[in-house]
């Protein structure tokens, strides 16, 4: 049974210390790369997103991965992908040289056409699997001239995969949340903007106002002087019928009942 040393155990430990600290939903698959490279050194690596429905959130993220060879992945070379077919949606790590044949495998048209110009020749990788939703895929790469990928590898790939799972979906949910909000947002926006008959420009103050932004945040946002945004505001009042911000916003808000 293969077991981690002190140092690995802190490898792991500032890893995931350092992924957990992230908040950005789609800007944590490439913090995962970056910081496992310090425990897994690879030649390239890829991480894909993937919804509810197991379809990718977005393009995936890459390293020493050019986006043609993503391209012609998805267009034709996923279709001969025998790796993905036997590893796709499992909990355990896997390596390539644990699915294949390679003495077969080299002779394929998706070895010698794909992998082999791409220097693909060694593979490891694991799906991120929370309460049996897949969120998450991981491939790491080695050329022919590195060492296979070690079971020590693939055993670093299960330790951080709960941590993983639990972090990426609090940070799915979180970016849920966030969209629906933003397009509530915009939805009030629009309501407002035909309401009180504002013009693009008193939309885009009213829209950083709701959004808490102060006078001072929405001249350096929009470029202008602090006088021309209190310009706006006043139109915006006069249009509402209100006297202050505060008003303001709430009246806004009151535009909620119109979302269907």
């Amino acid at each position: 049974m293969q077991s981690l040393s002190k140092k690995e155990l802190e490898k792991i430990y500032m890893f995931i210390l350092k992924t957990g600290q992230t908040i950005n939903y789609e800007k944590y698959p490439y913090l995962f790369l970056k910081e496992i490279e310090k425990i897994i050194p690879y030649y390239a690596a890829n991480f894909f997103l993937f919804d509810e429905k197991e379809n990718p959130v977005c393009d995936p993220i890459c390293i020493n991965i050019k986006k043609d060879t993503v391209n012609m992945y998805e267009k034709y070379y996923y279709k001969l992908d025998t790796i993905r077919a036997k590893a796709f949606n499992q909990p355990d790590p896997i390596r390539s040289t644990d699915l294949l044949n390679y003495s077969q495998w080299v002779n394929t048209e998706y070895f010698t056409d794909f992998i082999s110009p791409n220097n693909f020749y060694f593979s490891c990788g694991i799906d991120i699997i929370y309460r049996n939703q897949l969120l998450g895929a991981v491939s790491l790469f080695r050329e022919k001239t590195d060492k296979n990928f070690s079971l020590k590898d693939l055993l670093v790939l299960e330790f951080i995969s709960n941590q993983a799972a639990n972090q990426l979906f609090k940070l799915s949910a979180i970016n849920k949340l966030n969209k629906t909000a933003q397009r509530k947002k915009e939805q009030l926006i629009a309501l407002s903007e035909k309401r009180y008959n504002l013009t693009a420009r008193e939309s885009e103050v009213l829209n950083l106002l709701i959004s808490g932004k102060n006078n001072r945040e929405i001249a350096a946002e929009l470029y202008i002087s602090i006088n021309t945004v209190k310009k706006h505001l006043s139109h915006i009042y006069m249009k509402a019928n209100v006297d202050n911000r505060t008003e303001l916003t709430s009246a806004v808000f009151k535009c909620e009942k119109y979302i269907f």
